[in-house]
């Protein structure tokens, strides 16, 4: 009989993601991409991740329908060789010529902003829905402009202009998004910002001294905690000033939740010497996504069915992407 992936109504007029992936399926997955990656020297890892990506993507429904990642891993792995080759110049020439290797330095920090953005672009285009695809439309000019002064604010200020740096960052990627045609809107203020992020840093100075208390013992535990609720925090932030066109995105994450659901993870990944990091991965993403909300639930159809027509007009934008992921 096949099962029913419609996605549960979190609340009236509201549809929640739903994640089916399943430890045991994954944990098949992760063991041969991880055995084929060392086999291979790394050369298998752009196939890992698409596998990867492939599995808990399709696991993802919205309304009766799963997400797809349509990437090749040979462009993957094309990215990636330039990178590592790069790298490899850099670490041959920075011991006999100094200079050179500074030369470098700095090229690389100048072309920062161009690979951020070209990932970014990559892994969006490649990300789809109802065979609608998803965009990124940010430029290299585009993220300088937007992230350079605030994050230059947030050295010289010793992190003080940090909650401001936050905010362009996230307000920068949101409006630079889109879904077939439509772009994300991010209606939060630098205010917003600045207040979640005094909660966070005070609740972290509280779980640090908690630390202290307990002479180290509580460390972990306490770390996770800190870190559950400055997720929690920055993540309703984040995605409750979201919206797409009428559609407006509501967050269920929560301190306590994801407190349990990290320290359970941290355990069993310490005690099984790794062998449960697929169980803890099929976890947190379950979590993560099943605590994600769209509403109206009446519009999200016909949103969905005009944006497939308007792509379907005006036909799939070509182009090759290079992907500069490390990540198994």
């Amino acid at each position: 009989m096949q099962e029913n992936h419609r996605a549960p109504e979190a609340a009236a007029g509201t549809v929640a993601l739903q994640f089916t992936g399943r430890a045991r399926e994954y944990f098949s997955i992760w063991i041969v991409n991880l055995s084929l990656s060392i086999v291979t020297l790394g050369i298998y890892s752009a196939w890992a991740k698409v596998r990867r990506k492939r599995y808990f993507y399709g696991n993802t429904f919205l309304n009766d329908s799963a997400f797809d990642y349509l990437a090749d891993p040979k462009t993957i792995l094309k990215g990636r060789i330039i990178v590592v080759a790069a790298f490899v110049a850099y670490s041959l020439i920075k011991d006999i010529q100094p200079i050179v290797g500074l030369v470098l330095i700095l090229a690389f920090l100048a072309a920062l902003p161009w690979l951020i953005v070209r990932a970014m672009r990559f892994n969006a285009w490649n990300t789809a829905h109802r065979n609608v695809r998803f965009g990124f439309h940010g430029t290299y000019g585009g993220l300088c402009a937007a992230l350079s002064l605030p994050a230059l604010l947030a050295i010289v200020t010793i992190g003080l202009a940090y909650p401001y740096f936050a905010y362009r960052k996230d307000k920068f990627i949101v409006e630079q998004s889109s879904y077939g045609t439509t772009r994300f809107a991010f209606c939060a203020t630098v205010g917003d910002y600045y207040l979640a992020c005094v909660k966070v840093f005070a609740a972290g100075l509280g779980f640090l001294a908690g630390s202290v208390v307990t002479l180290g013992i509580g460390a972990l535990p306490l770390y996770i905690l800190a870190r559950a609720y400055a997720v929690a925090t920055m993540g309703r932030l984040k995605w409750m000033n979201t919206t797409l066109s009428d559609i407006h995105f509501d967050c269920a994450w929560t301190t306590t939740g994801l407190f349990k659901l990290n320290l359970l993870n941290a355990l069993g990944v310490i005690f099984s010497f790794g062998l449960l990091i697929p169980w803890a991965a099929i976890r947190a993403a379950k979590y993560t996504l099943e605590g994600l909300s769209l509403r109206p639930a009446s519009a999200i159809s016909g949103f969905i069915t005009a944006n497939q027509a308007q792509v379907a007009a005006l036909g799939e934008e070509a182009g090759e992407l290079l992907g500069f992921d490390f990540g198994l």
